[in-house]
């Protein structure tokens, strides 16, 4: 039981130091883009013409 539990520590422990690693390392790396729009997309700047 004290096994089992420690394991979950340690796991518990990884996740969260990979989830604050990916965090910092990937804020001020690109510029921040327009607001995104689910379903729509990109298709509003799309020029019909360039079809």
């Amino acid at each position: 039981m004290y096994t089992a539990s420690v394991v979950l520590l340690v796991c518990v422990a990884c996740l969260l130091s990979i989830v604050q690693w990916r965090r910092r390392s990937g804020k001020g790396k690109m510029p921040e883009g327009p607001a995104p729009l689910p379903i729509v997309g990109n298709i509003l700047q799309v020029k019909p013409k360039n079809l």
